[in-house]
C-alpha cells in the first residue's frame, strides 16, 4: 500500500535525514521525496512511502520523535510515484490519441497526485461528461470557468483543484478525498502538464478522423487557444 505523507519541517541540515530514518524505523520504505515549498526557515515536503502496516498512526507517531516536524497530512494512495506518471501520460497520448481527452482524465490522478478526476462544464447544473469514479461528485462541480488552475476546499475534507480547458470551455476537477490541499506549486505543475497534453493532442489529431467526440472538439479548436493554458 502506498502512503502520501506531507510534512512541514525545519529547513536546516539534518532535518530530512532524521525524518527518513524515523520512517525506516517504523518499517516503511521511502520511494520518493519532493520539496513543494521553502520559506521562513521551514520546508513543506511530500513523501511517498511503501507501507505494509495497517495503522497509519504508527508512522505519524514515529515522525513525532523528530524535533520541529509537523504532519500536515497522511493518506493512503495508489500512486507511489516511483516513476514519472506525467511522462507516461504523454506517452499514452502519442500512442493512442483518438481518445485523448478521456485518457487525460483517466491518467490525471496518477500524473497530478489526486484520488479521482472528472471532466465537467463550468455549471453545477450540468451532467458529468466523463470521470474516473462512479457515482459522480456533483457537489464538487465548478461555478464557472477559472482563468487558471485554482484550489478549493470541497465537502467532507475533500481537497479540490480546477484545471481549465479553455479550448473546450470545460474544467478537469481533481480531488483528494482526505487532503491535503493543492499547493500553488502543484497547480503550476498541473497547468504545465495539461497544457502540454493539449498541445500534443491538438497537433496529433488535427488531420485524424478517428477520435472521440470530446477529443474532436479539441482537435478543431484554434491552436493558440489550447496553448494559452500554459
Amino acid at each position: 500500500m502506498g502512503i502520501h505523507l506531507r510534512l512541514s519541517l525545519p529547513d536546516r541540515p539534518g532535518a530530512l535525514a532524521r525524518v527518513t530514518q524515523a520512517i525506516a524505523l517504523a518499517g516503511a520504505d521511502v520511494i520518493h521525496v519532493a520539496v513543494l515549498e521553502a520559506q521562513a526557515g521551514r520546508a513543506v515536503d511530500d513523501f511517498r512511502l511503501r507501507w505494509a502496516g495497517q495503522d497509519d498512526q504508527e508512522i505519524i507517531d514515529a515522525i513525532g520523535s523528530c524535533p520541529g516536524v509537523r504532519v500536515i497530512a497522511c493518506r493512503r494512495t495508489r500512486w507511489l510515484h516511483d516513476g514519472r506518471p506525467d511522462l507516461d501520460l504523454m506517452t499514452y497520448l502519442l500512442a493512442a490519441p483518438q481518445r485523448g481527452i478521456e485518457t487525460l482524465v483517466d491518467m490525471a490522478p496518477a500524473a497530478l497526485d489526486a484520488d479521482w478526476a472528472e471532466l465537467r462544464s463550468p455549471n453545477p447544473g450540468t451532467a458529468l461528461l466523463y470521470g474516473t469514479e462512479h457515482p459522480p461528485r456533483d457537489d464538487t462541480a465548478p461555478l464557472d470557468l477559472p482563468v487558471r488552475a485554482v484550489a478549493k476546499a470541497g465537502p467532507d475534507s475533500v481537497a479540490l483543484a480546477y484545471l481549465p480547458l479553455p479550448a473546450l470551455r470545460l474544467v478537469i476537477v481533481l480531488g483528494r478525498d482526505d487532503g491535503p490541499p493543492f499547493l500553488r506549486s502543484e497547480l503550476v505543475h498541473a497547468e504545465r502538464v495539461v497544457g502540454l497534453a493539449l498541445d500534443v493532442l491538438t497537433a496529433t489529431l488535427r488531420d485524424s478522423a478517428q477520435r472521440s467526440e470530446l477529443t474532436a472538439q479539441l482537435a478543431t479548436a484554434p491552436r493558440a487557444t489550447a496553448a494559452s493554458l500554459r
